[in-house]
């Protein structure tokens, strides 16, 4: 990896034909609904109909249109969403620097500092299937960490042995890092 650059994190999709299914099935039944609000209804409802047909793409946007990358010649993480404002954490100087699991399956990086929280998802044993984060982008992380914040090695010891795991071909739900889920 050549130092000073921007790293995108990629997202830790499902890989089921069904949940891609559903998901879609959902958007074209909200489309449908709010299509049928606003060509039948009246008064109040047509008003929360038109309100809906405007809120829903952007809540779409807002759900697909996620990016997380590290920066790794300033040493820190960058979470953003659509058009809002980048959060953004050192991690030198993270207040909290740990492991976080969400209660429905899934277990993220959590870097807590003055600018916000940023969390990396790294393990996911839900709806979606099990699935983990790749080796490179868990040796990426553990390297980082190391560089810009050497105290931590108890965390980076347990992002290694979870890239060394999923590198020999472990199940996710078998790994390291699922008994913290």
């Amino acid at each position: 990896m050549a130092e000073g650059g921007r790293v995108e994190v990629p997202r830790l999709l499902s890989r089921r034909p069904t949940m891609w299914l559903s998901a879609g099935a959902t958007v074209l039944g909200a489309v449908g609904v709010v299509g049928w609000g606003v060509a039948t209804q009246t008064g109040t409802n047509l008003v929360m109909a038109v309100l809906l047909a405007v809120l829903l793409p952007l809540a779409l946007v807002a759900v697909v249109w996620r990016r997380t990358w590290l920066d790794t010649s300033h040493g820190t993480v960058h979470h953003r969403v659509a058009l809002l404002p980048a959060r953004s954490v050192a991690w030198a100087e993270a207040t909290a620097l740990d492991l976080e699991r969400n209660r429905a399956g899934q277990l993220a990086l959590r870097a807590r500092g003055q600018r916000g929280t940023v969390r990396v998802t790294l393990l996911a044993d839900d709806v979606g299937g099990e699935r983990s984060a790749g080796p490179d982008l868990l040796r990426l992380l553990a390297d980082e960490i190391d560089r810009w914040a050497p105290e931590r090695q108890r965390l980076t010891a347990r992002l290694r042995a979870q890239a060394d795991h999923v590198e020999a071909g472990g199940a996710p739900r078998e790994s390291p890092l699922a008994r913290h889920l």
